[in-house]
């Protein structure tokens, strides 16, 4: 349903109203998915058609020492505890 949304066409038909509704003119969306196979369950490969709507960004793990900042600033948590939090 979302590639005739995500198309020239711009507009998604709802079935259950019997209307296709466009969306606003400065509509955008942003969407994410862990990789199909490896370690996540229950991911499918999207279709070529469907990808094509979108820029495709992969991004690498980030280290235990940066997440651990992260955390650190963002929760306000002490150093130790967002160490502890990441340990394998």
């Amino acid at each position: 349903a979302l590639n005739r949304l995500l198309d020239d066409n711009r507009e998604i038909y709802i079935p259950e109203l019997n209307e296709a509704v466009k969306p606003h003119p400065d509509f955008m969306i942003f969407a994410t998915q862990n990789p199909a196979g490896g370690s996540y369950g229950g991911r499918k490969l999207l279709s070529r058609a469907f990808r094509n709507r979108f820029i495709e960004v992969f991004v690498d793990d980030l280290p235990v020492s940066e997440l651990s900042l992260i955390i650190n600033r963002r929760c306000q948590l002490p150093a130790s505890m967002c160490s502890s939090m990441l340990r394998s």
